[in-house]
């Protein structure tokens, strides 16, 4: 039994085909095949049934494909110990950031990180909350800044800071103030982005059920994406959106004269960083959850 094989292993069950599985791994599918079957052979059992179509790991197979996710990681967490100096962060991290606010703080976290931690290589991925669910379950991010996090078992949520939303519009509301009530919208124009969704149900349905009926319409669009897309397409098309007021700093003159605030606060985004179980990275993590809360 060696490393490779257990490679093996997890990339055909992540991908339930051999032929994906081998070309993840970077090795013919002849050979991945052949190191499977001795490793099966070594101690006399089956890993993944090979008459269903897709593969599918045996029971015995389920157990296995775990613990050599558990060797995995602490066989990296062994790597990083042994190279890293008494202090200094340094390594690599996959961080995805969820598409609605990643514009906006991505910019701030790539300086920072450039200048206090020379030695950190970061790779960031902007996804919608529902994608990065999947990556963190596949173990393709190490962590991940979010808005609504509903993964529960094996994973740690800590807090960042809360984000008010703000109406983005260039419809005329009548409002001198910049501020503006949920009940002052035109609904009939408003694009949301499906991640706001159901944050918005839970937030509105305490201003009473008329309120919460605009999120049953029809002529409501849920769009998916960078939010900066769809300030674009209401620029030249019209129509009215929701964004969080970090957005505001990166907005032209004329831009933010279509911003309103509500005037109940309670329209907000809760940001939490969402981390694996895994200890390889636990240092790197704590310290940016504290850098984060600082910066925003």
């Amino acid at each position: 039994m060696n490393f490779r094989q257990l490679d093996y292993i997890i990339s055909v069950d992540k991908h339930r085909n051999f032929k994906r599985a081998a070309i993840e791994c970077d090795v013919a599918q002849s050979t991945l095949s052949k190191e499977i079957q001795r490793l099966e052979s070594e101690f006399d059992m089956i890993i993944f049934d090979r008459s269903r179509q897709p593969v599918v790991p045996t029971l015995k197979g389920v157990d296995l494909i775990q613990k050599a996710k558990d060797i995995r990681f602490q066989q990296k967490e062994f790597v990083q110990i042994a190279l890293r100096r008494d202090n200094e962060i340094s390594g690599q991290i996959n961080l995805a950031i969820a598409e609605i606010i990643a514009p906006y703080i991505t910019p701030i976290l790539v300086k920072h990180i450039s200048e206090k931690y020379a030695k950190l290589e970061i790779k960031i991925l902007e996804l919608s909350d529902r994608r990065i669910e999947d990556f963190l379950i596949n173990e393709e991010v190490d962590a991940a800044i979010m808005i609504a996090p509903s993964l529960t078992h094996g994973y740690y949520e800590q807090p960042l800071f809360n984000e008010d939303l703000c109406l983005y519009t260039t419809e005329s509301h009548g409002v001198k103030d910049k501020s503006i009530q949920l009940s002052d919208i035109n609904f009939n124009e408003i694009v949301l982005h499906e991640d706001l969704r159901d944050l918005l149900i839970r937030q509105v349905k305490t201003l009473g059920p008329q309120s919460s009926e605009f999120l049953k319409k029809n002529n409501i669009k849920y769009l998916k994406g960078n939010l900066e897309t769809l300030k674009h397409v209401i620029n030249m098309n019209g129509g009215t959106m929701f964004l969080p007021k970090l957005a505001v700093n990166y907005l032209s003159y004329k831009e933010k004269q279509r911003v309103f605030d509500f005037q109940d606060d309670s329209l907000k985004l809760n940001v939490s960083l969402v981390s694996t179980r895994g200890f390889e990275k636990k240092r790197i993590i704590k310290r940016l959850v504290g850098d984060l809360s600082r910066l925003f």
